[in-house]
């Protein structure tokens, strides 16, 4: 009976309760390939709204993945399903996120940061009130320079504070802010100068 309740327990799909129990208490591989092909995707996604170089973007969703296979004995499963779907989602974001951002400053260590004035911080501190359609957003926001996209991502996206951005990229709070409005103006350019091409087109 044992064999047959093993056997049917291998050959069915695993749920995302038990192929976190399997990475963390057996440790096999099965456990891992649940989790890296059904996430994989979702992984891809939140890098890619940072690291926009497709080899890159790779590297980082792996380099995540392994991040989290050897972290993921500390994440807190939830008893309700449906929030253990939506937290595990949040750590994992939060995962590649952080891999991200540590990846661009690697790769780029002098480029990634632009050099800001006194003048200029002042002259940027008006906030943009524009509202945007979301996937318009999501794809102008590959044409932006890579500080101001990630600046962006992770304060309009994940909900970063501008004081914890500054912390993790280095930067004053001030600067965090600064490149938060020149990429919502720079944003918003590139938004009027679509829009004014596509009415073009179809007119």
């Amino acid at each position: 009976m044992k064999i047959v309740q093993q056997y049917w327990k291998k050959a069915r799909p695993l749920t995302l309760r038990e192929a976190l129990e399997d990475c963390v208490v057996g440790k096999s591989e099965r456990g891992k390939s649940f989790v890296y092909k059904k996430y994989y995707g979702y992984v891809m996604a939140v890098v890619l709204r940072y690291v926009t170089a497709e080899m890159e973007a790779e590297e980082a969703v792996n380099e995540s993945f392994v991040k989290v296979f050897r972290k993921i004995a500390s994440f807190e499963m939830h008893a309700n399903e449906q929030a253990l779907e939506k937290t595990f989602r949040s750590w994992l974001a939060r995962i590649a996120v952080n891999t991200s951002i540590d990846l661009l400053r690697t790769r780029k260590p002098t480029s990634f940061l632009e050099d800001t004035s006194d003048e200029e911080m002042k002259s940027h501190m008006v906030m943009m009130t524009d509202r945007l359609g979301v996937e318009d957003i999501m794809k102008l926001l590959k044409r932006l320079p890579d500080i101001q996209r990630s600046i962006f991502n992770l304060f309009e996206i994940e909900g970063y504070s501008h004081e914890e951005i500054g912390a993790m990229l280095n930067i004053p709070e001030s600067t965090s802010r600064t490149y938060l409005t020149r990429a919502k103006q720079r944003l918003r350019k590139l938004y009027i100068a679509e829009f004014s091409i596509s009415n073009n087109i179809h007119s």
